[in-house]
């Protein structure tokens, strides 16, 4: 699958080590995953996509291919069942 179908919106926070955005990412990059990063703005006020994504205005959200996945801990659980279970992917 080409990383362009699979965005991850995250916020503005430059490392991965500080915020639940950057545990989805290291998920990601742990299963080799190709992907784009949207950095959302700090403000919640701020980020309509997101909205418009999943009725809530917080990130991460993950989108993969037709799947939309938010809250960090389900994109990690996500992207280990996905992406071990089916690993012919």
């Amino acid at each position: 699958m080409e990383g362009a179908r699979r965005v991850l919106y995250r916020c503005r926070m430059p490392t991965d080590f500080m915020c639940a955005c950057g545990a989805a990412a290291r998920a990601l990059r742990k299963r080799g995953l190709e992907y784009r990063t949207e950095r959302v703005p700090y403000g919640r006020d701020k980020r309509p996509e997101i909205v418009e994504l999943t009725g809530q205005n917080r990130v991460p959200v993950l989108i993969d291919a037709e799947e939309v996945i938010h809250d960090s801990r389900r994109i990690r659980e996500y992207v280990e069942w996905r992406y071990t279970m089916n690993s012919d992917d």
